[in-house]
């Protein structure tokens, strides 16, 4: 959205830059940019063209590197976006039986808690949580999880008792993005929701793991991303009441994706061991 960056990148005159744009919606006898006095926008065809160049230009990119390593020897390579949490709390623990099974593919996780641009980076795969409604992109809904209040057995065992769920009041709460879970939380349990509007916000899942295990507070952590902690006792709930949420984990992937026999492979992969997780928590609700 700047001609003066887009000439700096290409290492030519903003001029020029200006000149060519000028030049293809003649061309094209449509407008690609909707000018005004301090910056332009994409018009409706410009966002259709650029959706489309930005998925042309990670294939070329797909196949350059490819041909730079040698067809005959170039390994499939498979680039999976996932947020560290949901990467290091359920899918590493799970990985070595997928690599175990496809030893000549290369799994390449890029980290991030951003939604990424599927046509950028050469993403194949995100795995992303929401409601499964993303402009732009295919989904599969993956599973879903409830919220249980869960801390580190050491808070207990230094702190006051908690026999009721109005003796949280005496610790920390641990939150992730806002404080609105845990006012369902207390509101579910009978109790006013403004006992939530205390403790630290903070914006990554994992994060908030990781200060409920080291004693910092109670969370409210997504059971199906805890289930080892809690089988390990590293993690502990003093309440069994549990917080349903609108949100699941869902593949991701651009509608013009080409049929990639990795990601065959990859989707199939989690299907199967998010069917495995739903039977297990099944086992362990009855």
């Amino acid at each position: 959205m700047s001609f003066t960056r887009a000439a700096d990148e290409l290492c030519i005159s903003q001029a020029a830059v200006s000149h060519q744009i000028k030049t293809l919606e003649e061309a094209l006898q449509i407008k690609l940019f909707k000018r005004m006095t301090r910056a332009i926008t994409l018009t409706g065809e410009g966002a259709i063209l650029q959706r489309s160049l930005v998925d042309a230009f990670g294939r070329i990119d797909r196949v350059l590197a490819q041909l730079a390593q040698g067809e005959g020897r170039a390994r499939k390579r498979l680039t999976v976006a996932v947020t560290p949490a949901f990467s290091s709390r359920w899918l590493v623990h799970r990985l070595d039986r997928f690599l175990a099974a496809h030893s000549q593919l290369e799994v390449r996780l890029v980290h991030t808690v951003m939604h990424t641009d599927l046509g950028r980076d050469s993403i194949d795969l995100a795995i992303r949580w929401g409601d499964g409604k993303w402009l732009g992109v295919e989904c599969e809904r993956l599973f879903g999880t409830e919220l249980l209040p869960v801390c580190s057995p050491a808070l207990l065992k230094d702190g006051p008792p908690l026999l009721e769920p109005s003796d949280l009041a005496h610790y920390t709460l641990l939150h992730e993005d806002s404080c609105d879970d845990w006012e369902r939380w207390f509101e579910q349990a009978g109790l006013a929701p403004s006992l939530a509007l205390r403790g630290p916000l903070i914006d990554d899942s994992n994060a908030l793991m990781q200060a409920a295990l080291n004693g910092q507070g109670i969370a409210l952590g997504r059971m199906a991303l805890i289930r080892d902690d809690l089988r390990r006792g590293t993690l502990v709930s003093p309440f069994s009441q549990t917080l349903s949420t609108q949100g699941a984990y869902y593949m991701c992937w651009r509608p013009t994706r080409t049929e990639q026999e990795a990601l065959t492979w990859f989707s199939n992969f989690l299907r199967d061991e998010a069917r495995e997780q739903e039977i297990e928590a099944s086992d362990l609700n009855r």
